[in-house]
């Protein structure tokens, strides 16, 4: 008995080695072929500054992320921050950091503020790598990722990224994006974010599939003054190609995403769940097609554009346009206690590009579940049974799958079973609605030093763009920022 015990747990731990060694999956949507640091034998590095030192090389590699990677430390104390008019409700809300380069805060009144240095600046992370979380440990405290100016076929992979100064706008972002290529972003938690969850600079992502995420907006400082976080997910890049699939995005209050430039973003079988503001923010030059999603308690699911671009959004009343121009069956999106979602320009349907492989929509009664039991960190080894697609019979209805690369994106088989235990701390949902508090930050000049180093920012809340320049009282400029 002792020794088939012991067999047995052998066996138990070299799964779990063979799972740890690599990247669990393939790519898919736009960004089928990406294959990160390819076969490069997966290893673990020791400390923070040998991880930064694997990621910025020229070596393709595949990084095992086993513990957490602790970058906090490096203070700024007594430095200079304003107060925006945006923050209304005190030490709840976020207050701006206001560098010496940047006039970003204008005649806001000026504070003194601590924060930390490392979280303003993400890692640059070089071209063929794969960075992948080993089971639930993988995590980078404050400091985040930057993949840009060139760099291509990339992977991040099952890792928690956290705590870069959540009280404070332009605290950092986690994920940037900004002239890059094949990028696959799958099973990332977010989580206390200062500034934008994923962002997409000016200069083009490229070909990028973002799945099976948690972009997790609780906090204690809200711009929002509501608990929820406001600068989510942007998409700024011209010419990106992007798939967006099975995330999960709760507790927010605007841009979740706000999309603008000539861009295309395949949204399909995600859940929003409690959000406050807007959730989609069209404008100028993008094509969005929304389809297969599911909204529970958003306020604003599609926030009417000064400058709109071009989203459709598939109803039960009008799939069948879909349908026909498409050349499959597409899945109208459902709402619960949410706003409307109406968004008809057929337009985008005839103009959709080729090149998203792999993907299949699968019915909106799956979705929610499906998406809790695999979005976020820790979620891979119960995936990974799910890999490949059972496509249904030529001619058979579009029958609800479950996926661990989006719910679309594996074989049949029954759901998991989900408990509030498997995701984290059961969320409680604060009222919601309102109308977003006027006097937002808008405005940031081009000497900032910005995470990901991009033309900085302009416009508000409710505007079509980032923060804007000319001091940050309403003058309205795109940029990347907000």
């Amino acid at each position: 008995m002792a020794i088939q015990k012991s067999l047995l747990t052998a066996l138990a731990l070299l799964g779990a080695t063979a799972q740890a060694a690599g990247v669990s999956g393939k790519a898919f949507g736009f960004a089928t072929g990406t294959t990160g640091g390819g076969s490069a034998s997966a290893a673990s590095p020791s400390d923070t500054a040998e991880l930064t030192s694997w990621l910025t090389d020229s070596t393709p590699r595949t990084i095992l992320i086993d513990k957490e990677f602790n970058f906090l430390g490096s203070k700024c104390s007594d430095c200079k921050c304003c107060k925006p008019s945006s923050n209304t409700c005190g030490s709840s809300g976020q207050n701006a950091i206001d560098l010496d380069s940047s006039d970003w805060c204008g005649d806001y009144p000026t504070l003194t503020c601590t924060y930390d240095k490392a979280a303003l600046e993400g890692i640059d992370v070089a071209s063929n790598k794969s960075i992948v979380g080993v089971g639930s440990s993988g995590i980078l405290r404050g400091k985040g990722l930057r993949i840009r100016n060139g760099v291509s076929n990339v992977i991040v992979q099952n890792i928690h990224i956290t705590e870069l100064n959540p009280q404070y706008i332009w605290g950092g972002d986690a994920i940037t994006l900004d002239g890059s290529d094949l990028v696959w972003i799958d099973h990332v938690k977010t989580s206390l974010i200062g500034r934008q969850h994923f962002v997409a600079g000016y200069e083009a992502s490229g070909r990028v599939t973002i799945s099976n995420n948690e972009f997790d907006g609780q906090t204690s400082w809200s711009a929002t003054c509501d608990g929820h976080h406001y600068w989510t997910v942007l998409g700024y890049g011209k010419n990106d190609k992007v798939t967006f699939t099975g995330n999960y995005i709760h507790h927010t209050s605007g841009r979740s995403p706000k999309l603008e430039f000539n861009s295309y973003w395949h949204a399909y079988n995600n859940y929003w769940y409690n959000n406050t503001g807007h959730a989609f923010d069209v404008g100028d030059g993008t094509n969005a097609l929304i389809e297969g999603n599911v909204f529970n308690q958003v306020d604003t699911p599609f926030l009417e554009d000064s400058s709109p671009g071009q989203t459709y959004a598939v109803s039960a009343s009008d799939k069948s346009s879909c349908d026909s121009a498409l050349g499959r069956t597409c899945v109208a999106n459902t709402l619960t206690s949410s706003g409307e979602l109406s968004a008809s320009d057929s337009s985008v349907l005839s103009s959709w590009p080729k090149g998203e492989s792999g993907i299949s929509v699968v019915d909106t009664s799956r979705v929610q579940s499906s998406v809790l039991a695999n979005a976020g960190v820790g979620k891979l080894s119960s995936s990974s049974k799910r890999r490949r697609f059972n496509a249904p019979p030529q001619g058979a209805p579009n029958l609800p799958i479950h996926s661990s690369a989006g719910p679309g994106a594996a074989p049949t088989g029954p759901p998991p079973t989900w408990s509030w235990r498997t995701v984290g701390t059961k969320p409680t949902p604060p009222p919601f609605g309102g109308p977003i508090p006027g006097g937002f930050p808008s405005g940031l000049p081009s000497g900032f030093p910005t995470p990901s180093g991009f033309p900085l920012p302009s416009g508000g809340p409710q505007s079509s763009g980032f923060p804007g320049a000319h001091g940050g009282h309403g003058h309205h400029h795109h940029g990347w920022g907000n």
